[in-house]
């Protein structure tokens, strides 16, 4: 019988990295700095970069990719690890996500959030699922795999439509308070909405049913949300020629949109405590950038 693989953790695909990224420079974005992926992760047609998220210490950044079959359909996902405590241009490898079966997930993973050994990951239609990052094993010569621990659904809250989790964040900038944020993307806007849920403290995922809060955020094409303070900025696309926009408010004080803030096609989003900065990336093969950038003014 063969031997059980090794659980390595993240720590072990962090000594195994196999990938170079590139510096770029990111002059169009004020204060922004950041890198693109090796040549044929930065054009690809077979894998975009959707969600990311980064370390309580800000030293290393995951990053999701879904693999996507000619009909548009999602075939499988997987995480970039990305050292960025090392000297020069950062190295990385890809780990495969797996189901609780062993089969691949088909997921759009627009959004990632990182708490404790804790990794969750949105599923457009069925909520959260739960990875433990010490679970990854190595299954070759750099290949890695991670296997989903469990999944979170909500019940349909009343007098709302069920929500679609086109990505999420952690916000822990409030001492002893932790909140998991969802939002939705519309590339009209109409309708679409922020949503605010109390967080377990050890898992991260929403410690009761029903949200906080639900705000009507009707920003045309949000990809991605932070809520920093009580401040939410979101990220917002705006096709494949024109430049993507920040927005800062919240429910009561309305929205301020900074425009053209971003480069063509960003995705995700995610705050960075220890340096107070937010990190993005964008998607469309031969322009794929990962950037971190100042938090905007609210």
């Amino acid at each position: 019988m063969a031997s059980r693989p090794d659980r390595l953790g993240l720590d072990g695909v962090l000594a195994q990295l196999d990938r170079q990224a590139r510096p770029v420079a990111a002059g169009t974005v004020a204060g922004a700095s950041g890198f693109t992926w090796d040549a044929e992760d930065a054009s690809t047609d077979d894998w975009w970069p959707q969600g990311l998220t980064t370390s309580a210490e800000g030293t290393v950044l995951l990053s999701a990719w879904h693999a996507k079959g000619h009909g548009n359909e999602h075939l499988a996902t997987r995480i970039s690890v990305v050292d960025l405590a090392a000297e020069g241009a950062p190295r990385y490898a890809h780990v495969q996500l797996l189901d609780p079966v062993g089969q691949p997930v088909q997921v759009h993973a627009g959004g990632l959030a990182w708490w404790s050994r804790q990794l969750l990951v949105a599923d457009t239609w069925r909520g959260v699922r739960l990875f433990d990052l010490n679970d990854v094993i190595q299954v070759g010569a750099g290949r890695f795999t991670l296997r989903q621990l469990v999944s979170w659904s909500p019940t349909v809250w009343a007098g709302n439509r069920p929500l679609r989790w086109s990505f999420l964040s952690l916000d822990d900038s409030e001492p002893g308070e932790l909140w998991l944020v969802a939002g939705e993307y519309d590339r009209r806007g109409a309708g679409a909405r922020l949503v605010r849920w109390e967080a377990d403290a050890e898992t991260g995922l929403p410690s009761a049913t029903e949200p906080v809060e639900v705000v009507p955020a009707d920003i045309p094409s949000m990809q991605g949300a932070v809520r920093v303070n009580g401040t939410y900025v979101v990220v917002a696309s705006d096709g494949r020629r024109r430049r993507g926009h920040l927005w800062t408010g919240d429910a009561e004080r309305g929205w301020r949109q900074h425009r053209e803030a971003l480069p063509i096609g960003p995705e995700d989003l995610s705050y960075d405590r220890v340096t107070g900065r937010l990190w993005t990336q964008t998607e469309y093969p031969g322009r794929r950038i990962v950037l971190t950038l100042p938090l905007p003014s609210p």
